[in-house]
């Protein structure tokens, strides 16, 4: 008996090495992007104010929502090729200033990642860095882990550049 149990442990043993074996090596990048905002009202616009609780007040309201689809770029000029969409919800969430929360995923449509994505989470601080959580990914990056760090570059009355340094780790 305990020589059969010894057996089950040993074959279970090679099953969850050999499991583990699949994920031992990880790939770490570096994505340096920037996505460009074009802002409600703009033509083209790539932002709207879906719930806006303050009529009288900025976008960036206490408990105003803002969904986004806007455009990544490989440099910061708004005529830099598109190399895929940030998309996703903007949570004006902070009584103090416009801060927000963020659920967004950065979709890429050219380039050596096109088919694949990631997906962000975290609190955007317009005044300063900002990181967010790298908590997934699709294609390419499935199962990726990271952070990213953003920061407003430029504006205008219609568009907003913001760089984006994304740092991953993915199987």
């Amino acid at each position: 008996m305990e020589a059969v149990v010894s057996f089950l442990s040993f074959i279970l043993f090679l099953l969850l090495s050999s499991a583990m074996v699949g994920f031992a090596h990880n790939y770490s990048v570096h994505l340096h992007l920037y996505f460009l905002e074009r802002v409600a009202g703009s033509p083209n616009a790539t932002s709207v104010v879906s719930v806006n609780l303050h009529p009288e007040s900025p976008a960036g309201g206490f408990g105003n929502i803002k969904v986004i689809d806007s455009i990544l770029l490989e440099e910061p000029e708004p005529s830099s090729p598109a190399i895929g969409r940030l998309q996703g919800l903007v949570v004006y969430s902070d009584l103090t200033g416009p801060n927000a929360m963020t659920a967004l995923n950065l979709v890429f449509n050219a380039g050596d990642y096109n088919g694949s994505s990631l997906a962000m989470f975290g609190r955007y601080e317009l005044r300063r860095v900002s990181d967010q959580s790298i908590i997934g990914g699709s294609g390419q990056f499935w199962l990726a882990r990271g952070y990213a760090l953003s920061q407003r570059i430029a504006s205008t009355t219609t568009t907003l550049i913001d760089v984006l340094d994304v740092y991953i780790t993915y199987p």
